[in-house]
């Protein structure tokens, strides 16, 4: 009978799905067919745009999953969650004050949402350290 018990426990984990596990589904970005790849045009040089560091880019990442935690699909939700659940409606700055310390500020643009939408205190500003730890949030 003791025997049973490990398996049983197996067998409802696995029934459960992966989302016991933490584990969610990765979606791979959408690419356009060739025919349409073929009219981008590189420019030379990518100096006039912004630059984010690695560092930056890990802070960001840290700030962007306890944000909008992976696995949300905005499509599920009601508004205006459903908005501010979509990143192409969040304006965002990084701030690297030092080796050790990142801001990161999320800002939706609620005129992207609808008319008239209107929710306080939306957005958040992030501390992040070097390590990728949260520091504090406002």
């Amino acid at each position: 009978m003791k025997s049973l018990l490990p398996a049983a426990l197996c067998c409802a984990s696995l029934l459960t799905g992966c989302g016991f596990f933490g584990y969610y589904k990765h979606n791979k970005a959408e690419w356009v067919p060739p025919g349409e790849a073929q009219a981008v045009e590189f420019p030379s040089s990518l100096e006039a745009g912004v630059r984010l560091t690695a560092p930056m880019m890990a802070a960001l990442k840290v700030a962007m999953d306890e944000y909008r935690p992976p696995g949300i699909n905005p499509d599920t939700l009601e508004l205006p969650d459903r908005c501010l659940a979509r990143w192409e409606y969040i304006n965002t700055r990084v701030l690297q004050v030092s080796d050790d310390l990142f801001f990161v500020e999320f800002t939706p643009d609620l005129r992207k949402c609808g008319p008239g939408l209107i929710v306080p205190d939306a957005g958040a500003t992030y501390a992040i350290d070097g390590k990728g730890r949260i520091l504090a949030r406002e």
